[in-house]
């Protein structure tokens, strides 16, 4: 049985439909990620969770209650907002122990409590400052460390890193990842940042137009895209159609896909060991050191390739016409509809 399940989610403002039949469940101590565009529906969702929105239709449950009769104060949840949503009049310990206080939890265990998760989120030499003392990502630990302090049944994180900058967007997703792992408590968590959500989640829910596109591990989303709005939103693709390059024909087949980096150079004297190449001029060449990236002009397509390891004296100059290998197993395949198509291109 799962730990949340979420089935039918409907949610109306008027005549717009912010989710649209929204299900999925989650585990005991899963690390579960909705990632969307803006206006998705995954903080609407979110809401609906912690009781702040009201369902149309559709039914939550947690730990086999119904969430929809409990009030939100009751719904024993945590909440870590984008803004951090610390009080700035209050120490670090005294915002973490906010929580306890309100449950009237004895002082003794308070003090117990606020210690241990002032360790846990690595704030204990700084547990008298005030907030504004302290930088973006420290403040942010303030709200995961209040959040998580009142031992909730469930944890929802709403975009917590988007107001950060890049550096520290990478230091505190880890650390996140790290404390809800130690804990062992669900998490969902709301990003449109889909390499954050790669790399920080058990499974992701992406979402488009307030309906799910597709729920898998990393891996399966990125490596097997269910639909062409996934295969674009989750990483870079490149679409090509049908014909093009005199790609294999396949039945259900309205757009062929491949990722930049299963593109490879092949060598202009020798036939590529791949099953298909492609000729075309290079527009742009840009060399990061661990990789490459190369957009190249073909038949009136633009494809993007990510070379990786390019040798350190590799430099590409625009106008220069190369070939790109490819391995057909590399190709997905998707209908008039945007959805995959699992039958494989014939070699």
């Amino acid at each position: 049985m799962a730990y949340l399940q979420v089935d039918g989610a409907i949610k109306r403002y008027g005549a717009t439909t912010a989710l649209n039949g929204v299900s999925f469940a989650v585990g005991k101590g899963e690390f579960f990620t909705l990632l969307g565009p803006s206006g998705c529906g995954k903080t609407t969702l979110l809401r609906s969770i912690a009781g702040f929105s009201q369902l149309s239709e559709g039914r939550i449950d947690l730990d086999g209650v119904d969430l929809l009769s409990v009030p939100p104060h009751k719904r024993d949840i945590g909440m870590v907002f984008q803004d951090y949503a610390i009080f700035p009049h209050l120490t670090v310990a005294e915002n973490i122990a906010f929580g306890l206080k309100a449950r009237k939890v004895p002082a003794s265990a308070i003090r117990e409590r606020v210690t241990e998760a002032l360790a846990t989120v690595r704030l204990t030499a700084l547990a008298e400052r005030l907030p504004a003392a302290l930088s973006g990502g420290q403040q942010q630990r303030i709200g995961i460390a209040r959040a998580m302090v009142v031992k909730p049944r469930l944890l929802l994180m709403d975009e917590p890193l988007s107001n950060l900058d890049a550096k520290l967007r990478l230091d505190l997703r880890d650390e996140i990842r790290a404390i809800q792992r130690t804990i062992g408590i669900a998490a969902i968590y709301v990003t449109h940042d889909q390499e954050e959500a790669l790399a920080i989640s058990d499974r992701i829910c992406v979402m488009d137009g307030g309906k799910v596109e597709q729920i898998g591990t990393p891996q399966q989303i990125y490596g097997q895209p269910a639909t062409r709005f996934v295969a674009s939103f989750v990483g870079t693709m490149n679409l090509l159609p049908p014909s093009a390059f005199g790609l294999p024909s396949s039945a259900g087949v309205a757009h062929w896909a491949v990722r930049p980096e299963r593109l490879r150079l092949a060598e202009a004297d020798a036939p590529p060991q791949s099953a298909f190449s492609l000729t075309g001029s290079v527009e742009h060449f840009t060399y990061l050191g661990r990789e490459a990236h190369l957009t190249v002009s073909a038949q009136g397509q633009r494809l993007v390739a990510q070379i990786a390891a390019p040798p350190p004296d590799l430099s590409i100059e625009a106008g220069r016409e190369i070939r790109l290998a490819l391995d057909l197993r590399d190709l997905h395949g998707f209908d008039a509809e945007g959805r995959r198509v699992t039958v494989a291109p014939a070699t």
